[in-house]
């Protein structure tokens, strides 16, 4: 869902064509994601059959047109829910909750806390199996080393998140 999120983004901050969505985006969060035609030119197709964005033809000579992508104001409504809608299944999900926190000035503090608790709740499940696994692989060095790192990284962003809380709530 985060891959829709970020082209409406995109189409927001100005109109663009398909190439330069994939382009901004990628110059943006390469290090995150990556933007691939069969996700980009079927999700462009479905947000115009759904009103989210309008599509005008920019002839070129000697050349395939090209496809300009306009936000409407149902878009930008969409961005808001997309931002909302954050489930249980996406707070497993580092970039998308990633994304999400990216975009924290566009919602409310109520939205805000309860997409961080979920995300906290998710990452203290995941710090107990994983150390679980850890005491499973004492044995195995690089194994362990491995777990070692996980769990830290984890227990860094908890720390981030209670930051994050703490702030929101002020």
């Amino acid at each position: 869902m985060y891959i829709e999120l970020l082209i409406l983004m995109q189409i927001e901050e100005s109109p663009k064509y398909g190439y330069e969505i994939k382009k901004e985006i990628q110059n943006d969060l390469g290090y995150l994601t990556d933007v691939n035609h069969n996700m980009l030119y079927p999700t462009l197709r479905r947000f115009t059959e759904q009103g989210f964005v309008t599509k005008k033809i920019n002839e070129q000579n000697g050349r395939p047109n090209q496809y300009v992508y306009e936000i409407t104001d149902s878009g930008r409504s969409k961005i808001t829910d997309l931002i909302n809608a954050f489930s249980d299944k996406e707070s497993k999900h580092q970039i998308e909750f990633l994304i999400r926190v990216s975009l924290f000035q566009r919602i409310s503090k109520e939205n805000q806390l309860r997409i961080l608790n979920m995300r906290k709740k998710d990452l203290e499940l995941l710090e107990a199996d994983l150390t679980k696994w850890q005491k499973k692989h004492v044995r195995d060095m690089y194994r362990y080393e491995v777990l070692q790192l996980s769990i830290a990284q984890v227990r860094g962003e908890m720390n981030w998140i209670q930051e994050l809380i703490r702030k929101a709530g002020e």
